[in-house]
């Protein structure tokens, strides 16, 4: 299945959750799914144990931008590795250089970053990135390359961050470079989500 190109407040009405890497819109105006006043009157439909693991892994496959098929490698990569695959999974996704120009606030949302790489605009270790899926490691610097700094949307994101950055991310906000010190754990992850249920889905 490809990512996602639909109404993005609406995809996130349906799932009942905010997701700040998908899109910058909330739930405070609109905050029922689609249909509520549909249901209302025919009376709520209860939702399957499928339901639940199916909205906890699409929260996850939307926010960070993945399809079926690359969620899944992830979760398989996750599995393999030695310890809690809730955390490897979610440690995984993480690290990606789209998720971390992103949380390091050069862009305002992960499809801005896949864009903005895509376009040949980052560099990572000093050379043009390859792809938004690459994993980045501790010590490594990506950049926002000379020929895009002055970009509007970049400034302005740069000077107005959305969301706060990771203390991991030391940022030169002169030359837009990010020394990756310490990576964000699980933990950080910007909303909530029960893994457990997510793992479930995969399993089954």
């Amino acid at each position: 299945m490809a990512r996602y190109h639909g109404p993005k407040l609406r995809l996130i009405r349906r799932l009942g959750q905010e997701l700040p890497g998908l899109t910058t819109r909330t739930l405070t105006r609109r905050p029922n799914p689609p249909g509520y006043a549909a249901s209302q009157r025919k009376g709520m439909v209860k939702v399957s144990e499928y339901g639940v693991r199916l909205k906890e892994k699409q929260k996850i496959r939307f926010h960070y931008g993945l399809t079926e098929r690359a969620l899944r490698s992830v979760f398989e990569k996750a599995s393999r590795m030695p310890g809690d695959t809730g955390r490897n999974l979610l440690s995984l996704l993480e690290a990606r250089l789209d998720n971390l120009v992103w949380r390091a606030g050069l862009t305002r949302t992960i499809p801005a970053a896949r864009q903005l790489i895509g376009h040949g605009h980052i560099n990572l270790g000093g050379r043009r990135a390859k792809s938004p899926g690459q994993l980045v490691s501790i010590g490594e610097v990506f950049q926002v390359r000379e020929k895009a700094r002055g970009r509007e949307d970049i400034r302005v994101t740069v000077n107005a961050p959305l969301i706060e950055r990771p203390a991991g991310l030391k940022a030169d906000l002169d030359t837009l470079a990010i020394t990756v010190e310490a990576l964000p754990g699980p933990e950080q992850v910007p909303f909530p989500v029960n893994i457990q249920k997510v793992l479930e889905f995969f399993s089954k």
